[in-house]
């Protein structure tokens, strides 16, 4: 009888709490998150692009808003975030990408609450397609017409890389006088722009590396690009000759074949941004 007369109130406060457990779960598990910090400048991106910005809270320094923008806390670059300075946002949801860290800094952000959501970097448009599909889900946000838009593009650039009569030798360099020249083999980011614009990378190793002279030579680049950040310093190319003569005997050299691509499209792996700087490659490639 004592038994009886304890667990048929135990019962029923039991059904009451998975109910109302039941009931609370399902209510977190439909709402949108409402304060979102983004890191890289690919992913931002693409929050923008799928409709969150209303729950854009912060960004990290590698991000670029568009000028109409809400302003938003810069905090910090998505390799070093700060532990204080994002939790100070009282976020409840962090996005970025492979490279974003340090971990200890997402351990405590994820100890606090934080959910994180680590995206690939995508290296073509397949993973492009898929890391808007996953966003779409955790932004709770529909992917549609995004996913459309970007389809078309990539179908439009895979036409004006069959269209091109050959393949040019790309060769992208970071650069600093006195230092010598350093490459974008695979696995990076220039690497990628390069494949879609309808190029072939000059160097096949992984990576970044150090060019010899002799090298810059037995490489013989059509086009040689930098990032937009350097754009000042190498004066559109002319620097490079000066720092580097052996490129005045490479094709690239003798036809002043020197471009800057926007610096925010190798960010992150490919976004939206990397789909139109591709495009304007293509053209100076086939020389439209």
């Amino acid at each position: 009888m004592m038994i009886c007369s304890k667990a048929l109130p135990l019962k029923h406060s039991l059904r009451l709490f998975l109910a109302a457990a039941v009931f609370l779960f399902a209510g977190t598990a439909t709402a949108a998150p409402e304060r979102v910090i983004s890191t890289g400048h690919s992913i931002t991106e693409l929050v923008l692009a799928l409709g969150a910005g209303d729950s854009l809270i912060a960004v990290d320094s590698s991000t670029r808003l568009p000028a109409d923008f809400k302003k938003v806390p810069v905090i910090g670059y998505y390799r070093q975030l700060p532990v204080e300075g994002m939790l100070s946002q009282n976020p409840q949801l962090l996005i970025g990408g492979e490279q974003m860290g340090p971990a200890n800094t997402l351990t405590l952000l994820e100890n606090a609450g934080v959910k994180i959501v680590k995206l690939p970097e995508a290296e073509n448009g397949e993973q492009l397609i898929a890391n808007i599909d996953r966003l779409s889900k955790v932004l709770e946000k529909p992917a549609a017409e995004l996913t459309k838009h970007v389809v078309a593009q990539l179908r439009e650039l895979k036409r004006a890389r069959t269209s091109l009569s050959e393949a040019p030798r790309i060769l992208f360099v970071r650069a600093q006088e006195g230092r010598g020249l350093k490459a974008a083999g695979t696995g990076t980011s220039p690497d990628s722009l390069i494949r879609m614009a309808g190029g072939v990378n000059a160097v096949e190793f992984s990576g970044y590396k150090q060019l010899s002279d002799e090298a810059l030579i037995e490489l013989r680049p059509d086009w040689i690009l930098f990032s937009s950040d350097q754009d000042a310093q190498l004066q559109g190319g002319a620097a490079l000759l000066e720092w580097q003569p052996l490129l005045k005997l490479t094709p690239a050299g003798k036809n002043g074949a020197f471009c800057s691509v926007d610096g925010f499209a190798l960010l992150g792996g490919m976004g939206l941004a990397s789909l139109k700087e591709a495009k304007k490659l293509n053209e100076k490639f086939s020389g439209n």
